[in-house]
This record gives structure tokens, C-alpha cells and sequence, in this order.
């Protein structure tokens, strides 16, 4: 195959019935000529069962797949270097295409490939639905906010990849690594269109999650700050946001409602402390058995609501 457009490199560890969902999706997608994108999987587990898996999908020219033995989150760099297409999307295994998105992505890559901007794929967290341009790194990294940890949302051109792939990385966060080295681009995207949805992944964790975010992550934001490529009211922003809309509610998922996670939960007091504070911690607690009595509550209210109907239907 010459001149791929976009390569959607997938980081696997054996959720071959997960990635079997995601592939389903790409190749549903039949307005895309399979001359113009490439699919590859990187897998990092100790079994057969994705190679066994994409037997299913060998009628398919553009599908790439390796084993190999990266340890945690740098398999996503493996799964980067694969790609052979001008525009590489790094992509979750777990992470659906919606109908159209595929050739979506592809008209925008190509739109986008003479000016080569830095972008990232938020999903419509950002509620906008549209493709927001910046002019500053800054400006850029305040409006993503933590969500430049999401790993289905970056995207990198394969030349500015060539010249950052060996760079050292964060082994947690290796992909926004290799974001934050691209702050002095001239041109910065977010695309905030819905191109995605996610499949409940079970048994998801593996590492301790509040020192990965409230300290590994935020040390990685204070560099920025330390080297003038973010401002401190951009580093603030991060900061509170990631407490309000990320640490309490994996608080509340981990801790409170039943779940199947593995995360390492060990620490957490410690890991806030470092950023926030001891009041911060014991906040966290509150606003999240908060969320878990209104959720309860609405719950009752909804259950009293349908008990009701039933009675006046007799």
C-alpha cells in the first residue's frame, strides 16, 4: 500500500472480543477506499487469542499485526511506531467508530496535512461539536484540560512522530509525552465533533490511579508551567479541574459503588496531599458519598414514581 493517509494504531493486551467490536465499526465504514487507511494492532498479552481473532479479517489488505513485549502503557508507542500512514491516530481497543466517522477522520487528516497542526480528538467532551483552532500551546492546553491524558484522542503527524519517538517518555502517559513536546507547533486543533463511543472494558485498571493522575500527571503539567509553556492560570484550571470532574468521581467509582476495577487504591490520602491538601482530601470523600446519596435518592424517587403508575393502572 502507498501513501496511506491515516493509520489507526490500536495498543492490545488479549480483549480480543473488545477489539473484534472496534474492528467491526472501521470496516462497516465501506465509503472508505482501503487504499487510504491502515489498521494496526499492537499486542503486548501472552496468548493467541487476537491473532486468532483476526483470522476473520484476513480477506482485509490494510490490517498490520505484531506481538510484542512491551511492559504497561508503552505498548501505545509500539502500536505508533507501526504506522506507516502520513497521519497516525493512536486509537483504544475498547473505542468504537460511529457510522461515517472513519471517512470523516480521513477528509479531515487531508484537509489538515499541509499545515500540519497539533490535534487532538475530543469526542464533544468539550460540548462545541465542531473543530476549534488555537494559535497558542497555552491556549490549546487550557481548553483540553486533562482529557489530554485520553489516549483515543491524540493523533500525531508521522514526520513530527519520527522526530519525537526517541525522546524519553512518562511509562503512565507516554502519549502525552509526546503532546507536550509538540508545544512550539504554529498551529494548534481540537476536533470536538462525536466520532466515538466505548465499550464497557471489565477488570479495567492495573496501576494506582490517584497517584497517576493527582501527582505523576500533574508533575508532568508543572514542567510545562516550570518551562513558560503554559501559563499558571492554565496549570490552575488543570488542577481544579481535574479534582471537580475527574478525582471524585473515580473516587466515587472505586470506592464506593460495586465495581470490577483493579486499580492500586493504596495511598490515596498521600497522592492528594502532594497537590492539594488534607482538607482537599477529606472533600473529595464528601462530594462523592454526596453524588452517591443522590444518586440513591433519585433512584428511590424513581422507583416510588413507577409504583405509583401501577397502582392507578389497577
Amino acid at each position: 500500500m502507498q501513501n496511506i493517509c491515516l493509520s489507526i494504531c490500536i495498543p492490545t493486551k488479549g480483549r480480543s472480543d473488545v477489539l473484534k467490536n472496534t474492528l467491526d465499526s472501521i470496516y462497516v465504514d465501506n465509503l472508505v477506499d482501503y487504499d487510504e487507511f491502515e489498521v494496526v494492532i499492537s499486542d503486548s498479552s501472552d496468548t493467541s487469542s487476537v491473532s486468532e481473532m483476526l483470522t476473520a479479517y484476513s480477506h482485509y489488505p490494510n490490517i498490520v499485526y505484531k506481538k510484542n513485549a512491551s511492559e504497561g502503557f508503552l505498548n501505545l508507542i509500539c502500536a505508533l511506531k507501526m504506522g506507516k500512514g502520513t497521519f497516525l491516530k493512536l486509537h483504544n481497543d475498547y473505542t468504537v467508530f460511529k457510522n461515517g466517522a472513519l471517512a470523516s477522520m480521513i477528509k479531515f487528516a487531508k484537509n489538515e496535512a499541509t499545515i500540519k497542526p497539533l490535534v487532538f480528538f475530543s469526542n464533544n467532551e468539550l460540548r462545541k461539536n465542531e473543530v476549534l483552532r488555537y494559535n497558542s500551546f497555552d491556549t490549546f492546553t487550557y481548553e483540553l484540560s486533562f482529557f489530554n491524558t485520553w489516549a483515543t484522542g491524540f493523533s500525531i503527524w508521522k514526520q513530527d512522530f519520527d522526530k519525537h519517538s526517541s525522546m524519553d517518555v512518562s511509562q503512565l502517559f507516554p502519549h502525552t509525552s509526546l503532546l507536550l513536546l509538540q508545544h512550539d507547533k504554529g498551529s494548534f486543533v481540537i476536533n470536538d465533533r462525536s466520532l466515538f463511543t466505548h465499550q464497557e472494558v471489565s477488570k479495567k485498571g492495573g496501576y494506582n490511579l490517584f497517584d497517576a493522575f493527582a501527582v505523576q500527571y500533574l508533575k508532568m503539567m508543572e514542567g510545562c508551567l516550570k518551562k513558560n509553556q503554559i501559563t499558571i492560570n492554565t496549570f490552575n484550571h488543570i488542577k481544579q479541574d481535574l479534582f471537580d470532574n475527574f478525582l471524585v468521581i473515580w473516587y466515587y467509582n472505586t470506592k464506593i459503588a460495586a465495581n470490577q476495577y483493579t486499580f492500586d487504591l493504596s495511598g490515596i490520602k498521600a497522592s492528594i496531599k502532594i497537590y492539594y491538601s488534607e482538607a482537599s482530601y477529606y472533600r473529595m470523600i464528601i462530594v462523592a458519598y454526596k453524588k452517591d446519596f443522590l444518586k440513591n435518592a433519585k433512584r428511590a424517587a424513581g422507583a416510588i414514581k413507577r409504583r405509583s403508575k401501577r397502582m392507578f393502572a389497577r
